[in-house]
């Protein structure tokens, strides 16, 4: 080997060593060196790397399959290292390694092991305190991971009951949420009547939205409310006294009266048109004479018994409003089963729930009904137009609060009133309309999606920058203002992640790093548990040193280090926050610490640094934003047949400076948002 080539080596292999690989290599390089392996005698240096790439060859078993690879060596160092916590006796995130007894097994769950490599790359496991793994078999399973074969995937297939061992039966015909009815009645009739107040709360699913079918159910309490709801809706378009009605209220009822009974329109036919009219826009397609003629005995039964025109109309009004039709996002069943494009109109609506929480406006449904919108240069440009429209802004109050878990502030979620009486309904709602704003401009303005994790400004009312100790901002009204402290500008500087993520009378660097972990970085973190005692939640009996000592103490425990080693760090990194988000420098007459040390060895110190730290993941964090859209999009949980369109969709997003459009145009354009699995119908059995 020529010199200059082996000082190359020596300059590489010099470099500083973190983690574990320091504790392999150092004594090594000092062993060679002593018994002489210098520049000065190039063929001993030859030997010697000669050596270790056969015993790395070796160690990694590079000749076997992973099969034999699992029987042989992996096997043995998951019985040896990981089953104390994941193993016959113990389940530590409901994962018993112990049933992976054959390696078909290990390939059935590709995803769960990719986790692991993620895990054992970032010297997360085995956690501090447990049984270490050494270097040879630590690179051993590294190796094996992988080495594991990847899906194949078939970008053109969805998961039907043929393409899966358990077909789920996702119905994507579901009822709509409190939020995508109100503003579905609010675009209907031109009223902002707020009547999603009438309705019980949804819970959330899938990949933890409140769209997804599976959840949500229809009780009998739900369709009482309806009622009430339907009932305040018609009176405020057909009050008893129309000189009563508002500017707003009056053009609504000419937009419903597209028919008045005069000579030479008989009241029936007047009615024929407005209900045809009215029923065609809230059942988001076109309505069928049978369904009209339904909607007219209603009408007739009013009539006869002399309630006048617009009386008349209440009922069969009424009936559109409470019907399944309205309340449910139904895609009706085609005569030809299994994967099919959807058809016109309900991919109109598709596409509007997603982007708006609405239903279509009068361009999507008249390119609808012409067929136009199946054609991919239409429905693009169609993408286009909605993501400009002002009502996308129900992206960031729909789906962004609830991908950062904020949606419970002001409500479940408030500090103590007597410790922090600065805390009102109007801060919270600034706080909540901070996030909402600041992702929505990030949309509108096709802005870089990493500025989400840093950035030079925010947006804020007078409250809110005073909070911040923003100056020169007043009134109610948001607006974009920059920031002169790193600590800001970002989700990790807004008031409402902090009040979140601290407990009512203390900050909490458990709960604001398990918000990191699983908000941002899409990071599983299970519960604890039931035997671990819970710290106090008042911090005037915890203070920041105690409390650090408490955590450092828990740590010690294997059990408890798997996850606290990952999440108190990158809280503590929030801690110059208060529990209203406020910036401070001490606290009690005490600095306050807000450094951490990562199982990767990363250092920082106070939350730009932390900034620091997330911006070199943000690859990770992307791939979760990605993965958290998609759901939200496709309104279910995904499944192996999503991976083609979360693929593709971070790609568009990296090729293009990470810029929403293309994000939203990828998911929006994909197979599985434009078409549907119809599963056959069963004949029931003859009598």
């Amino acid at each position: 080997m020529p010199l200059d080539r082996i000082t190359r080596f020596e300059r590489t292999a010099a470099r500083p060593l973190t983690g574990r690989a320091e504790g392999y290599w150092r004594p090594r390089v000092r062993a060679l060196r002593h018994e002489g392996f210098h520049r000065s005698s190039p063929g001993r240096w030859v030997t010697a790397l000669a050596s270790v790439a056969l015993g790395i060859a070796a160690v990694t078993g590079a000749a076997a399959s992973p099969a034999e690879t699992f029987t042989k060596d992996i096997q043995p160092i998951l019985k040896t290292y990981c089953y104390s916590c994941h193993g016959p006796e113990k389940q530590r995130a409901d994962l018993n390694f112990a049933n992976f007894e054959r390696f078909d097994q290990v390939l059935e769950q590709r995803e769960l092991w990719a986790e692991v490599l993620g895990r054992v790359q970032a010297d997360e496991m085995p956690p501090k305190g447990a049984r270490e793994l050494d270097y040879n078999r630590r690179q051993t399973l590294m190796d094996w991971l992988r080495r594991l074969p990847k899906d194949e995937l078939d970008c053109n297939q969805l998961a039907t009951d043929r393409t899966q061992n358990f077909y789920r039966g996702y119905v994507m015909s579901r009822r709509l949420n409190r939020h995508e009815y109100e503003n579905t009645v609010r675009d209907l009739t031109g009223l902002d009547l707020k009547v999603g107040r009438h309705l019980p709360a949804d819970g959330a699913g899938g990949e933890g939205f409140d769209n997804t079918g599976d959840t949500l159910f229809t009780s009998s309490l739900a369709i009482e409310r309806y009622l009430d709801a339907a009932d305040e809706i018609v009176t405020a378009l057909l009050p008893e006294e129309p000189s009563s009605l508002t500017p707003a209220a009056r053009a609504a009822r000419e937009r419903l009266l597209v028919a008045v009974p005069g000579e030479p329109l008989p009241a029936r036919e007047a009615a024929r048109a407005v209900l045809g009219d009215f029923a065609a826009r809230a059942f988001r397609r076109p309505v069928t004479p049978e369904e009209v003629e339904r909607l007219l005995v209603l009408f007739d039964r009013g009539w006869s018994r002399g309630d006048g025109f617009e009386g008349s109309l209440r009922l069969a009004l009424k009936a559109v409003l409470i019907s399944p039709h309205f309340l449910f996002l139904a895609e009706p069943e085609p005569e030809t089963t299994g994967v099919q494009p959807l058809a016109p109109f309900p991919l109109a609506s598709r596409l509007a729930y997603f982007l708006w929480a609405s239903m279509p406006d009068d361009e999507l449904f008249r390119l609808a009904g012409t067929g136009e919108l199946a054609k991919p240069e239409v429905y693009q440009s169609q993408v286009r137009r909605l993501l400009r429209d002002p009502k996308a802004a129900a992206l960031g109050e729909r789906f962004a609060l609830q991908w950062l878990e904020l949606e419970r502030l002001g409500g479940e979620v408030r500090p103590d009133a007597s410790r922090f009486p600065e805390f009102d309904d109007e801060l919270a709602t600034a706080m909540r309309a901070e996030v909402v704003a600041y992702f929505n401009h990030l949309i509108r303005e096709d802005r870089p999606l990493l500025e989400l994790l840093d950035s030079d400004y925010t947006f804020a009312n007078e409250r809110l920058a005073r909070l911040y100790g923003i100056g020169a901002v007043g009134g109610p009204e948001l607006r974009r203002v920059p920031v002169n402290d790193r600590a800001r500008g970002g989700v990790i500087g807004m008031a409402a992640v902090h009040v979140v993520t601290s407990y009512p009378l203390r900050t909490s660097p458990v709960l604001r790093g398990k918000w990191l972990l699983e908000s941002l970085l899409g990071e599983r973190v299970p519960p604890p548990p039931p035997d671990v005692p819970a710290l106090k939640v008042d911090d005037h009996t915890v203070t920041a040193v105690s409390l650090r000592e408490q955590l450092q103490l828990h740590r010690q425990d294997p059990t408890c280090a798997a996850c606290h080693d990952r999440m108190d760090p990158l809280g503590f990194g929030l801690e110059n926050f208060d529990v209203l988000g406020r910036y401070r420098a001490a606290e009690g007459g005490q600095p306050v610490d807000a450094s951490g040390v990562l199982p990767s060895g990363e250092r920082f110190n106070g939350p730009a640094e932390l900034k620091t730290v997330l911006l070199q993941r943000r690859d990770q964090i992307m791939r979760h934003l990605v993965r958290k859209l998609t759901g939200y999009a496709f309104g279910r949980e995904l499944n192996k047949f999503d991976e083609c369109v979360l693929r593709d969709a971070l790609a568009a997003l990296r090729h293009n400076d990470y810029r929403p459009g293309p994000l939203i145009e990828t998911i929006a354009m994909s197979f599985p948002f434009r078409h549907r699995f119809y599963a056959k119908t069963e004949s029931p059995p003859e009598s």
